[in-house]
C-alpha cells in the first residue's frame, strides 16, 4: 500500500513560489528551498522533481493563479471600461506586491529572457489568456458605445500589460503602496480619458 504523504503538496508549492519569487531560480538554493517548503530532500524530488521542475511547477501555478484572478476583474459585470479601470486600481492593492515578496513572473522573464524555451511557453500562454480576456473586454467597450470604432484596442491592451509589469518591478524596487495605487490610478484615468472623447 502507497504510504499517504505527511504534508500538503500544494502548501509547499506556495512556499516555493514565495522563495522564487524573491530570488529568482538561480539565486535560490536547493537547501533555501527545502528549508522554505519545510521538506526534506528526497520528499521534494519524490513529489516535484528535481529544482528545475519545481520551479516550472511553481511558475505555471503562479502565472495561472494571476491572470486568473486579473480575468475575474476584466470580466466583472457592467461597464467594460469600468472593469479594466478596476482591475489595475485592485492589482495594485495584492498583498503580495512588495520589495520582499517580488513576482515570480517578471523575475522569470528578467533571468530567462526567451532563452529558455518552457519557461517562455509558460508564461506566454497566461499573457496570451489575460490578453485574450483583455481585448474581448475592449472590443465590447467598441459594440457598447464607450470607445469609438477607430480606437487601437491593441495599443490601450500594450498599455494595459505594461502598467501591470511597471507595477510589479516598482514594488519589487520598494515603492511604498501609495504609490503604487497612484501609478494605477493614473493609468486608469487614461482609459476614462479615451472613454470621454467618443461622447
Amino acid at each position: 500500500m502507497a504510504r499517504t504523504k505527511e504534508f500538503d503538496p500544494g502548501r509547499a508549492l506556495q512556499h516555493a513560489i514565495s522563495a522564487f519569487s524573491q530570488k529568482g531560480f538561480a539565486a535560490t538554493s536547493t537547501e533555501e528551498l527545502m528549508s522554505a517548503m519545510q521538506l526534506g530532500r528526497q520528499s521534494m524530488y519524490d513529489t516535484f522533481g528535481d529544482k528545475r521542475a519545481l520551479f516550472l511547477k511553481a511558475l505555471e501555478v503562479y502565472v495561472s493563479e494571476s491572470v486568473r484572478a486579473i480575468n475575474a476583474e476584466l470580466r466583472a459585470p457592467g461597464s467594460p471600461l469600468a472593469a479594466i479601470r478596476s482591475a489595475l486600481v485592485h492589482f495594485s492593492e495584492r498583498k503580495d506586491l512588495s520589495s520582499t515578496d517580488g513576482c515570480m513572473g517578471i523575475n522569470a522573464i528578467c533571468e530567462f529572457g526567451m532563452r529558455d524555451e518552457e519557461v517562455t511557453r509558460i508564461t506566454r500562454r497566461a499573457a496570451n489568456a489575460q490578453r485574450h480576456t483583455l481585448l474581448d473586454g475592449l472590443k465590447r467597450a467598441q459594440m457598447e458605445g464607450e470607445l469609438d470604432a477607430r480606437t487601437d484596442i491593441e495599443g490601450l491592451a500594450d498599455f494595459f500589460e505594461s502598467t501591470l509589469a511597471g507595477i510589479r518591478i516598482a514594488a519589487k524596487a520598494g515603492k511604498a503602496r501609495p504609490a503604487l495605487k497612484r501609478i494605477a490610478e493614473v493609468a486608469s484615468g487614461a482609459f476614462a480619458d479615451v472613454q470621454s472623447s467618443v461622447r
